[in-house]
């Protein structure tokens, strides 16, 4: 699909790094890890769920001081939940 006009190229560069690295942690998985790979993903997956949390805490302050209602808290969960919810897949 790189080659479709309506993909740019630095979009593509970075699919296929995504991919070329999901390879290689599932190749890790079943064989050597001599990278450390999987060690640096489960790294990686931990420092971004601290992070969310920190994101969750500091939304609740900000409705909490009155800065956002309600509802904008709730679609921010939203977009939390579902950066979440493709760390677990």
């Amino acid at each position: 699909m790189a080659v479709e006009d309506w993909v740019r190229e630095d979009t593509a560069e970075r699919v296929r790094r995504r991919y070329n690295y999901r390879r290689s942690r599932f190749s890790a998985r079943f064989g050597d890890d001599e990278d450390g790979i999987e060690e640096r993903s489960v790294a990686y997956q931990r420092l971004l769920r601290e992070l969310l949390r920190a994101q969750r805490r500091t939304l609740i302050e900000l409705r909490n001081e009155g800065v956002i209602g309600d509802e904008a808290m709730h679609r921010i969960e939203h977009d939390l939940d579902l950066e979440e919810s493709r760390l677990e897949a």
